[in-house]
Formats: C-alpha cells, structure tokens, sequence
C-alpha cells in the first residue's frame, strides 16, 4: 500500500514482460509525479482552455519531466558548480525548462499555426508575440519557456496542431494515438507519418549526459504513465 500523493502514480501495476519505470528512474521519476501533483489544478486549467484531455498531455510530455529532473541533478554537480566557482552566483542561477521544449521547436509551432490559418490554436500567445519581429519573437519565446504555464501551452498547442493535422486519421486503439503523439513530440511533429510510426518503437530516451548502454522507448514510458492516470 503506497500512502500520501505517490498512490496513484506509483501504484499502478505493471503487465507481465512490461519494464517497470517506476523502478528504472526511482527518484527522478517520483520528483516528475510530484511535479504533475503539485501542479495539476493550473496544468489542468490550461488543458480545459483548450479542449483537450489532461491525462493524455501530462502522458505526451511525462517523460521530459523525467529527464528534467535527471539532467537538473547532473548539472547542479557538474556545470552549475563550475560556473558559480568562475563567474558567480549570476552566472549559476538558471534552469532548463520542465517541459524541456526547445525554442526550435517553439518557433515551428508558432510558424506551423501562421502557415496553416490555425490562429484559433494559440490561445494563449497573443498576436503580439507571434507577429513580433524575429529577434523581438525569440526574446518573448524564451520568457514564455521560462515560465511553466507558458512553456505547458506549448506542450498543449502542439498536442491541438497534431489532433488538427491527423483529424481524419482511424486510430485502432487509444494506445496506438498516445503513443504516436508521444513519437511525435519527441521526434518532432513535422516529419512525415512514416517516420513518426517508426520512432513509435525506437528506444533512444535516456536521462544521462552521455548516451549510457542501455536506452528505452519514449512513448512506452508514455504509455506506463497514461495507464496509471486512468486506473
């Protein structure tokens, strides 16, 4: 029996032949459930905004949540230390966004959205910030990556472009979409569906600085966390 706000997410059964997550990342995936429970009420607000479902979000982008907090500890040890030695406590006072979105990836939502007519998309960036000149624009990407519920609506939007983008498409279970948006997320939304399927599968996530040996499938951590959302 699990006690306190781990219950749900930590007790969630594991099928026979299944890796256990739980067990594989220990700490760092404890401190991304904490994170999702600390959080919950304003992530959630966010979602409802925006029409889609919390549960299937917070699984798409789980796994960052993972490797955020992995990487955090890494680099404290490492680069933080090392900067605040040379340069001070100015240079050592910063942090990788949660949700680990990259500005790259930011500027391709706000650019897939302008292309498309999908303005209805952005519901929370206003005109302001996607019609700024490109230097101005990076600027305001990066505040809204700093901050969580900025950074989060990325998450959300890009999961509204795919629902968007494959509207027509006959999905065979609700596991085949989770894990597809998820290879997607990961990979990058704008490859083509063939390519997409194919990292549905390919186990290259990992939460070391350096690749370590053994490395796991993205939308299979995915898919563990989604399960335990439901049950």
């Amino acid at each position: 029996i699990c006690a306190g706000y781990f219950t749900v997410f930590t007790c969630f059964s594991v099928r026979a032949g299944e890796t256990d997550y739980a067990s594989v990342f220990g700490k760092n995936w404890q401190k991304a459930v904490a994170y999702i429970d600390d959080n919950k009420e304003w992530m959630q607000r966010i979602c409802a905004q925006n029409g889609v479902d919390y549960p299937f979000v917070s699984a798409v982008v789980f796994p960052e949540l993972i490797r955020y907090s992995a990487l955090r500890d890494q680099m404290e040890i490492t680069l933080l230390k090392a900067l605040y030695v040379h340069f001070g406590s100015e240079y050592s006072n910063f942090s990788v966004g949660v949700f680990q979105v990259k500005p790259s990836c930011a500027e391709e939502i706000l650019r897939y959205g302008t292309k498309s007519g999908g303005s209805d998309l952005f519901c929370h960036f206003r005109d302001s910030v996607i019609n700024l000149p490109v230097r101005e624009k990076r600027k305001a990407i990066v505040c809204e990556l700093e901050k969580p519920a900025g950074e989060f609506s990325f998450v959300v939007t890009l999961v509204r472009i795919l629902e968007k983008k494959y509207n027509r498409k006959k999905w065979n279970t609700p596991e085949e979409k989770l894990r597809f948006f998820s290879a997607a997320f990961n990979a990058g939304f704008n490859f083509p569906e063939k390519y997409i399927r194919k990292m549905m599968t390919v186990n290259e996530f990992h939460i070391r600085l350096v690749r370590p040996e053994v490395t796991y499938c993205y939308p299979d951590i995915s898919w563990a966390i989604y399960r335990s959302l439901r049950e």
